[in-house]
């Protein structure tokens, strides 16, 4: 008896298996999802230096481009000029990758002090700051009928004087915890160096990267289906990188628009409180709400009043980075309504954490493209169709 191969049937067999197999995996990490996310988790923490650096290539990719083809073309020593493009290439990422590292080492030599010294007085100062608001609150009464009636202010003082110390104690005990926190340090600076030498190797072998991999798409999958692919992927980079630079931009301008103004109003922790803003900007919708409460937190036992004025001064500035720099910076960057961006933020955030309600936003702008692509397609293919079908049809027969 001959076997007779049949192309057609050893696809679609093929393809049956890999759904198969993906469909196991995912039953697999939905009915044991704790395992399965601690599993991914271990697996992240050993890449993490990997894709830090895909991360920091990603970040810089735009600066060296901009030396590499507007700075570097102009710079001449004398007659002489930079020529060469591997040159070029060289140089642009010498000269971004130390304004990159110049800029972050001030700023953080900047905040870091400031913000440890915040939070350490804070911690110290806390017991007062506890009794100067439980005075204020004895102070208020108020009239249920004719019986008069006061906050309970031991319920308050209970549990902030049992709670909020044992938080700050933690952040400050790091300090003489010596030998921990220089282990835990060494590992970061390690995981730090290595992604950097891994996002200038990626930077520097971009385009031979590139080529590679758009020949084994060639290779791999039909011509239609690699075309696909191409035009997804050049979305996804152009949703991500205009949302992640973008938000990255507009969150330093506003926690440091609000520097400014706490600093003109002298209000206390106004470092510690810029910094709490500018970094939950970065989550869209929910970002402004999470950092005016944990700064409204804070305030409130320094001065009832200075927080109620914080609360409207996050408020005045984040309808300036909504209508104003916000639109001016990232434009429509993901192309998603109000609601399917909370969706995104609500699902990856309970998730993946900080870092997906982040990226949830993008990432799902990258999906709803596919979707709509996909549907389009079909919705074109069945029109198509339809019309021939009509022309075909002579009503005079």
């Amino acid at each position: 008896m001959k076997f007779t191969f049949n192309k057609k049937y050893t696809t679609i067999s093929i393809y049956a298996i890999i759904v198969f197999f993906i469909c196991i995996i995912i039953y697999k990490m939905v009915m044991s999802w704790t395992d399965s996310m601690a599993f991914i988790g271990n697996i992240i923490g050993i890449l993490s230096p990997f894709l830090l650096g895909m991360l920091i290539a990603y970040f810089m990719n735009p600066m060296v481009r901009s030396f590499e083809n507007k700075i570097i073309p102009k710079f001449k020593i004398g007659k002489l000029k930079i020529r060469s493009r591997k040159a070029r290439l060289i140089w642009s990422i010498f000269l971004s990758y130390m304004v990159f590292t110049s800029l972050t080492v001030v700023l953080l030599a900047i905040i870091i002090p400031q913000v440890t010294n915040s939070v350490v007085d804070f911690s110290n100062d806390l017991p007062n700051y506890v009794d100067n608001l439980t005075t204020r609150l004895n102070q208020i009464t108020f009239n249920i009928g004719n019986s008069p009636y006061q906050i309970d202010t031991e319920i308050i003082s209970s549990y902030v004087m049992n709670n909020l110390p044992a938080t700050f104690d933690q952040i400050s005990n790091l300090v003489p915890n010596v030998l921990s926190f220089a282990k835990d340090f060494a590992s970061g600076l390690l995981n730090v160096l290595i992604a950097y030498m891994v996002s200038i190797y990626l930077i520097a072998s971009k385009e031979s990267a590139a080529l590679n991999t758009k020949r084994l798409i060639i290779a791999l999958f039909p011509p239609k289906s690699a075309r696909n692919i191409f035009d997804v992927s050049a979305h996804a980079h152009k949703v991500f990188s205009n949302f992640f630079i973008g938000k990255l931009i507009d969150s330093f301008i506003i926690g440091l628009l609000c520097f400014i103004v706490l600093m003109i109003l002298n209000y206390p922790f106004a470092l510690l409180l810029s910094v709490i803003v500018g970094i939950t900007n970065i989550i869209p919708y929910f970002g402004p709400l999470i950092g005016g409460g944990i700064g409204f937190v804070l305030l409130i036992l320094v001065s009832p009043v200075q927080a109620l004025w914080f609360l409207v001064i996050i408020l005045i500035i984040q309808q300036f980075d909504g209508n104003i720099l916000g639109p001016w910076i990232l434009g429509d960057s993901v192309g998603l309504s109000p609601f399917w961006i909370i969706f995104a933020i609500i699902i990856f955030g309970s998730m993946f954490g900080f870092i997906g309600m982040f990226l949830g936003a993008p990432l799902l702008s990258v999906i709803k493209y596919v979707i709509t692509k996909q549907i389009d397609g079909l919705y074109n293919r069945r029109t198509k169709l339809a019309l021939e079908q009509v022309e075909h049809h002579n009503p005079i027969d």
